[in-house]
């Protein structure tokens, strides 16, 4: 973890190693600490800051990894900002582990503002970040790019939040991080699987490191269902991931586990790879295994697709909003002083400061000195009256 706020890193503390959380400070601003979400001052931290993230891209745990993922918050300032320079140098070290065909086996976690964030700060880091990882795809120098939406989390919120065993409610954006974590987890398991059809570590590994949007997503099937409906669901409907237009598709997979206790149908499975294969439009691998720890017959789907979410559309709408607002915001503040305008000038008016105050000569106090005539003074009736005797 690279991160120019130590405060925001020491929410990590219990995760991640200190050895591992990496403190990015500016020489030209050393007393800064964050970005105050402003995404080039970021970038400029990280420049100032190359050296570590290139000692970061040559550790051991970085060259040796089958695949690495880079997480960030296109929201922000700090790693938002320091995306350009840590991909370039990852890309570069990663390529030397480029699969057959030329792609590079590193790919994005990212996250959108909600619309609950308020400001056109949020949406311009964002529509940027989503920019240059679009650009790094169509050169061929990163692979899949796992989007989350935040604007989904309003949704969590109104069905029942998940609970710790203790009874804590577990907040969203907590939430979407275990959902993702749990499905990459899942989707990488499946070549460790026995079955009739194997998703292969060649063919996982190949799928994540297509140039391209990423959508994972985990559907639990009941008997009742309709298979093509389950199908389109479990691409459509993605409880915390962006969604996408289908119709875009590069490539796919779907994988199918079904519990040791109840046999699968071989129409049911090539059902599902037929309906997949249909929807997507693309090549689709597929995987059918039998496992004793899911109860119902349960579905994961990857697909692989062109153009970014169609939650962009939206931020740049969002964008446009804000700053029409902010700049009605600018311009009230000019008319705060209406109706005190007979003061404007009020301290431009040096007339105050024409007499020179100077300190006064003892010489001239003395020569200038003229006794005064000391008058007895006359006391009233009610001046004696006053008197306490």
């Amino acid at each position: 973890m690279l991160n120019s706020s130590k405060s925001d890193m020491e929410e990590h503390k219990n995760l991640i190693p200190e050895s591992r959380r990496i403190l990015t400070k500016s020489t030209k601003y050393p007393e800064l600490e964050g970005t105050d979400k402003n995404a080039q001052l970021g970038f400029a931290i990280a420049n100032e800051n190359k050296n570590l993230y290139a000692k970061v891209a040559t550790d051991d745990a970085i060259q040796d990894a089958e695949f690495v993922w880079v997480c960030v918050s296109l929201g922000g300032g700090t790693g938002n900002g320091a995306l350009k320079i840590a991909l370039t140098y990852l890309s570069k070290v990663r390529a030397a582990r480029a699969l057959p065909g030329g792609k590079i086996p590193l790919g994005v976690i990212c996250s959108l503002p909600s619309k609950d964030e308020r400001g056109s700060s949020f949406r311009k880091n964002a529509l940027a970040g989503i920019n240059l990882i679009q650009q790094l795809m169509n050169d061929n120098r990163i692979g899949a790019a796992l989007v989350i939406d935040n604007e989904k989390m309003n949704d969590y919120y109104a069905k029942n939040p998940l609970k710790t065993y203790g009874g804590t409610e577990i907040d969203a954006k907590s939430y979407s991080n275990m959902v993702v974590a749990s499905s990459l987890i899942e989707i990488c398991s499946l070549p460790l699987l026995d079955g009739r059809a194997v998703f292969d570590k060649t063919e996982l590994l190949t799928t994540l490191s297509t140039p391209g949007w990423l959508s994972i997503s985990k559907y639990e099937v009941d008997d009742d269902d309709d298979i093509e409906t389950v199908i389109k669901n479990l691409f459509n409907d993605n409880e915390v991931l962006a969604n996408y237009k289908l119709d875009n598709t590069v490539t796919g997979a779907i994988g199918i586990l079904y519990p040791t206790s109840k046999n699968i149908s071989p129409k049911i499975a090539d059902d599902v790879y037929a309906y997949t294969s249909k929807l997507l439009d693309a090549k689709v691998n597929l995987a059918i295994s039998k496992n004793s720890r899911v109860k119902k017959l349960t579905l994961y789907g990857l697909a692989i697709y062109i153009e970014p979410s169609s939650r962009i559309n939206e931020l740049m709408e969002e964008l446009k909003e804000w700053e029409r607002i902010e700049k009605e915001q600018e311009e009230a503040k000019k008319l705060v002083a209406t109706g005190l305008d007979d003061f404007d000038d009020f301290f431009s008016n040096s007339d105050a400061l024409s007499n020179t105050r100077q300190k006064v000569n003892l010489t001239d106090l003395i020569d200038n000195f003229e006794e005064e005539k000391v008058k007895p003074r006359k006391f009233r009736a009610a001046d004696l009256e006053d008197l306490d005797i």
